[in-house]
């Protein structure tokens, strides 16, 4: 426990520090600079830490003999290939999940370690914070999202709706933040030896909202996601991955995740850059890149969760 809580300060302070850096790195380049930094971090780090699922889901379900690795391996595949699928027929309602999916790994990531039991309240939580996050990005490059939404979908999304989803997903995380943190007191306790859902510091998490609205404000739309998406998510998660993987978060045990990640990371890379070549057409290209990452991020997604709900 004391090992699970130093790692957890480590993370943070790391992931502070780091925000920090990137805000002021974004005040130093040129919008274009700094947006090639943010593919690159979320081409290398933001992908491989999805790399590693089917490992994942492997070790979760190693005493279960009935269960072959080929049969994980189709599955998976089946999958990401279901969800392109789904992207290429109704676009909207793919990307639409896509937000919702990824809202709630958002917030399961950041709030698993502060979590004290196990409740549905929590889901509709993590839902609304992750929400939440991502209608601080959109607000903050409104034209922008709205021009790439119309591209994918062909579907306009007004100013207004922006503006809504971040009052609407600010209101639902600030009354379910004071709810989770005094269940018992609103609905009487009925977890053993337990008065709160999650347990942490308000000021904190009013600090990292407050630091995460100026990144998002001064860096361009997808150097603020890719700030959010690496810093405060895909570490912490790889971190997580780790130690579940290997008991233990060193210099070697990085390595050997690495190396056990590589290939299925370098399939995906190289998959992606054929795709480029073989469409040329960069309008086209952005519809086609948001379908494989929604592609990719329905199933960790789905890993991920069955991971945590183990651990709880």
């Amino acid at each position: 426990m004391n090992k699970t809580i130093s790692y957890n300060k480590e993370i943070y302070s790391f992931s502070i520090l780091s925000s920090f850096f990137a805000l002021w790195l974004s005040a130093q380049i040129s919008p274009s600079i700094e947006s090639n930094i943010a593919y690159i971090m979320i081409l290398t780090v933001g992908i491989l830490h999805g790399s590693n699922d089917i490992m994942l889901v492997n070790h979760s379900l190693r005493s279960n003999s009935n269960i072959s690795s080929l049969s994980i391996f189709i599955i998976y595949v089946t999958m990401v290939a279901s969800v392109a699928i789904l992207f290429y027929f109704v676009p909207f309602v793919a990307l639409s999940l896509f937000v919702i999916f990824s809202s709630y790994h958002f917030g399961e990531q950041h709030f698993i370690s502060k979590t004290k039991t196990t409740n549905s309240l929590l889901y509709f939580y993590y839902i609304s914070y992750g929400m939440l996050i991502f209608s601080m990005i959109f607000s903050s490059n409104p034209d922008e999202v709205i021009v790439i939404v119309n591209e994918i979908t062909n579907v306009i999304v007004t100013h207004g709706f922006i503006k809504y989803l971040l009052y609407i997903s600010f209101g639902s995380t600030l009354l379910l933040s004071f709810v989770v943190h005094n269940y018992s007191r609103y609905f009487g306790t009925g977890e053993k030896n337990s008065k709160t859902l999650i347990s942490f510091k308000f000021f904190e998490e009013i600090i990292l909202i407050l630091l995460l609205f100026v990144i998002f404000n001064m860096a361009s739309l997808i150097a603020g996601f890719a700030i959010y998406f690496i810093v405060w998510h895909s570490i912490p998660s790889l971190r997580d991955q780790i130690v579940e993987l290997h008991t233990d978060f060193n210099k070697n045990t990085i390595l050997l995740y690495l190396k056990n990640s590589a290939l299925y990371w370098l399939i995906s890379i190289v998959s992606l850059f054929v795709l480029y070549y073989v469409v040329n057409d960069d309008k086209l290209f952005i519809s086609l890149f948001f379908s494989f990452l929604s592609a990719i991020t329905f199933p960790h997604v789905l890993v991920m969760f069955n991971l945590f709900r183990k651990k709880s």
